[in-house]
């Protein structure tokens, strides 16, 4: 493997400008390539205030993974995670107030929820059920952890649930609290800023139809979903085809300021970022090159990292589109009519006799 030892040089070299792909966006967006190398990099997490980027990457070799972190203005990484070789570590997300991480880890032979100091040190394990703990993210206030598990089906391919724990994890007389009751195995929880919703992604399930292939969970779509933190009705947030292809949507981030939700969605072969607005649940292409995933807020709501993976998926590498200024699409109008334009004809003719 070969290693770019000039980290500040690959963003003078690889910043540049585009004019923003969301409809409505009033400037330039800069899209910014963070890591280029020949190694897996993946999973960015932007610290609070905005100096580090946490992210997971193979650079370490033996087919596992670890959690690093950079500067993020450019500078060398720092391994933050050490799991035994046989481990692979992951997905980070911070505490509101930067001075701890969030993991992901197999050590054990199962996936569960750790929590390390930002100098390091040795990971402090949160989840203890049975089954698999996995994607987990604080609440804005930092009093909360969401995460999804399949301990109440460990041994069902799409078992899993969303939970929310207490800020210091699970204990014998204070478990988890389950969240989701969903056939549709949701994954990947981001909680909304005001920390009454929690955004999650999962497959169509619908009983009626699971004798068939076009009802079986294997062959649906993961789209992203809704539900109160306090548990309730899954509403769904997305859902659709576009150019007559069905589209499957992963990783929703909930921005800072509460108004958007980020997502990656494939349509046919082509994987972008797209972003909601979370009042009316209109939805637009942030990038349109393909191959972008894993979209994660700045906290500033502005900036906006995500991953992307060569045309060949053997490298994956983080970029980042700062000064996003961020509308809505106008409503598309529908076409008139042949009454209503016969009837607008006729009223500009009479507009016309009578000037």
């Amino acid at each position: 493997m070969t290693r770019n030892t000039h980290p500040m040089r690959i963003w003078l070299l690889t910043a540049f400008v585009l004019m923003a792909l969301a409809p409505g966006c009033a400037r330039a967006t800069t899209f910014t390539q963070v890591t280029s190398d020949t190694m897996r990099e993946t999973d960015p997490a932007p610290s609070p205030d905005g100096k580090w980027i946490a992210f997971t990457s193979d650079r370490c070799g033996h087919g596992s993974t670890q959690v690093y972190l950079m500067p993020a203005e450019g500078g060398e990484a720092r391994q933050l995670s050490h799991e035994p070789d046989s481990a692979r570590a992951g997905t980070p997300t911070w505490a509101p107030d930067g001075k701890s991480l969030l993991f992901i880890s197999t050590r054990g032979h199962r996936y569960n929820v750790y929590s390390i100091p930002f100098d390091g040190g040795e990971p402090r394990k949160l989840t203890h059920g049975p089954g698999s703990h996995r994607f987990a993210s604080y609440s804005s206030d930092g009093k909360k952890i969401v995460f999804y598990s399949n301990r109440l089906r460990p041994t069902e391919l799409y078992g899993f649930n969303i939970y929310i724990m207490g800020a210091s994890g699970e204990e014998e007389t204070a478990m988890a609290r389950q969240v989701t009751n969903s056939m549709g195995s949701p994954g990947h929880p981001t909680l909304s800023p005001d920390g009454n919703w929690v955004a999650f992604v999962a497959k169509d399930y619908d009983p009626s139809k699971q004798q068939t292939m076009e009802g079986s969970i294997l062959f649906t779509k993961y789209h992203v979903f809704k539900v109160r933190a306090d548990g309730g009705p899954e509403i769904r947030l997305t859902k659709g085809a576009i150019g007559g292809q069905p589209v499957e949507d992963t990783w929703p981030s909930w921005s800072p300021d509460g108004k958007w939700i980020a997502f990656g969605r494939q349509v046919g072969t082509k994987r972008n970022v797209w972003i909601m607005d979370v009042a009316t649940n209109k939805t637009f292409p942030l990038t349109t090159a393909g191959n972008c995933i894993k979209p994660t807020w700045a906290y500033d709501s502005k900036s906006l990292y995500y991953s992307s993976i060569d045309a060949k998926g053997n490298n994956e590498d983080i970029w980042v589109a700062r000064d996003l200024t961020l509308k809505p699409p106008a409503p598309a109008r529908k076409p008139a009519t042949k009454k209503a334009a016969r009837a607008a004809a006729a009223s500009n003719s009479t507009k016309t006799t009578h000037r």
